[in-house]
């Protein structure tokens, strides 16, 4: 069974929907999560004042957080000229109940859900009294229809936005932020959440100087999983910790042998079959700076703990060297609407001298080509199965891949550059979704764009679709 399918097989045994009546009780945060595209789409609607307010509904799928739930935009529905009914002052936030019909339907089709979005034009926006009053009804009888999934309504300002979010006809839920993901992580919070003033980490002074001192706020609020911990994975970490990121997810099963003893950072003899490579990461990272939080997994993708794990990160780094685990995880993030920034390097012996180091960092992108779009082929898949079936690097016997601890910190270093943009955007979007191509014995590194987007992607084609549905006999109610 290929990692793509036990992936889907642990999803559909409850690895990304379990839910408890004791979580259901507690109040629970709601971000969403767009791709910059239609983000911009929608904006240009909902801000055009021409004809009135304009208005229109995301159609989103969801992932359940241990603490939240996070709306992944997968399509943007406008209300059509024909379907509203405007009033004598040229208010659009009427329209025909045939249109909520509509949209209704196609999002239970979707096994998804609506949010409605419009705009009044000012930052700080609060709801109006006529907002008040239509939202009840409405997404009252919708929260029952699409249960167990949240549905409500968003109020864009500038820069900031307001939500109003209902689950099982509870209007409970406390809309956090919009993440906006394009060449950089937009992220509007919301307009009645305070922003405290955060003080600045002294030992970021110079990296403030260098990249402007609100980035301090970005990399501190941001959470990024490392997939595969050896080699590069363990560069990219401590990388990471030095550059102030608030959340580490380390990801790895494996215990520290004395071959990691010339790539793995911050590895020592004493940890030899003793010690996880998820806790050195944690003691690299801690020794840097003990108010980073490390959350160690120490098991192999796609276990039920690492799906539940990596569904809270901002960005995924993957530093794997099986092409079967970078789809998986290049599907994972496609579903949970997660930038990737994608590791990779193989080294060839003559078994005197080096013959070749080919290296890459991709930077994956939601909208934007992916990985099964154009590098991770059937082709390759296929080989890679006949000549290293799955549990080939679990055999002791097997030789290890060429390794040098020099050649994958370049491709290390350059994998945290792509996430320190992300994250602050300190390129100005001169980065964005890339590829970088390193010939480690020439010693050059060079940037790529990545190709066009392969129509009928098996991977894009499930982007926003987040955790899989959770069967149930729906009501039925009329709106």
């Amino acid at each position: 069974m290929s990692l793509l399918a036990r992936w889907r097989m642990l999803w559909l045994r409850g690895a990304g929907t379990a839910q408890t009546i004791e979580l259901a009780q507690k109040p629970r945060y709601l971000d969403i999560r767009i791709a910059r595209d239609v983000f911009d789409r929608m904006r240009a609607h909902v801000e055009d004042f021409s004809r009135g307010e304009e208005a229109g509904f995301l159609i989103c799928g969801h992932s359940r957080l241990e603490k939240g739930d996070v709306l992944l935009v997968r399509e943007w529905m406008p209300v059509p000229e024909g379907a509203i009914i405007r009033g004598g002052d040229g208010s659009v936030l009427s329209w025909s109940a045939e249109f909520n019909s509509a949209v209704l339907a196609h999002a239970v089709e979707l096994d998804a859900t609506p949010v409605l979005v419009h705009s009044h034009g000012s930052p700080h926006p609060g709801f109006s009294p006529d907002d008040r009053s239509k939202e009840r009804p409405l997404f009252g009888s919708f929260s029952r229809i699409v249960e167990p999934l949240p549905t409500g309504t968003l109020l864009l300002g500038r820069g900031d936005a307001t939500g109003s979010f209902w689950l099982s006809g509870r209007n409970d839920l406390r809309f956090r932020r919009l993440v906006i993901i394009g060449d950089t992580l937009d992220i509007w919070h919301a307009a009645t959440e305070h922003q405290a003033p955060r003080r600045g980490r002294e030992r970021l002074n110079r990296q403030n100087l260098a990249i402007g001192p609100a980035s301090d706020a970005k990399l501190a609020a941001a959470k990024v999983a490392i997939v595969g911990i050896s080699g590069g994975g363990s560069h990219v970490t401590q990388q990471l910790a030095h550059q102030g990121i608030g959340m580490l997810i380390p990801v790895d099963d494996e215990t520290v042998d004395e071959s990691n003893l010339g790539r793995l950072v911050g590895a020592l003899r004493s940890d030899i079959d003793t010690t996880l490579k998820v806790d050195v990461a944690y003691r690299v990272a801690n020794g840097i700076d003990p108010s980073i939080q490390v959350v160690p997994v120490p098991e192999r993708f796609p276990s039920k703990r690492a799906i539940e794990a990596m569904k809270e990160a901002d960005v995924i780094v993957a530093c794997l060297d099986r092409f079967d685990a970078r789809e998986a995880i290049n599907a994972f993030c496609r579903r949970y609407l997660i930038p990737l920034v994608d590791v990779g390097m193989e080294i060839r012996s003559t078994g005197e001298r080096l013959a070749a180091s080919d290296g890459q960092v991709i930077v994956s992108l939601p909208g934007r080509p992916c990985m099964r779009c154009w590098f991770l082929t059937d082709a390759v898949l296929e080989r890679e199965q006949r000549e290293r079936p799955p549990g080939y690097d679990r055999n002791p016997a097997a030789p290890g891949d060429p390794q040098v601890v020099s050649m994958n910190g370049v491709l290390a270093s350059e994998a945290c550059n792509c996430v320190l943009d992300l994250i602050t955007g300190y390129s100005s979007g001169r980065r964005g979704a890339k590829v970088w191509q390193y010939d480690g014995r020439a010693g050059q590194l060079e940037q790529c764009d990545l190709p066009s987007r392969r129509p009928h992607c098996a991977a894009c084609a499930e982007e926003g679709y987040g955790d899989p549905p959770i069967t149930q006999t729906q009501p039925q109610v009329e709106v």
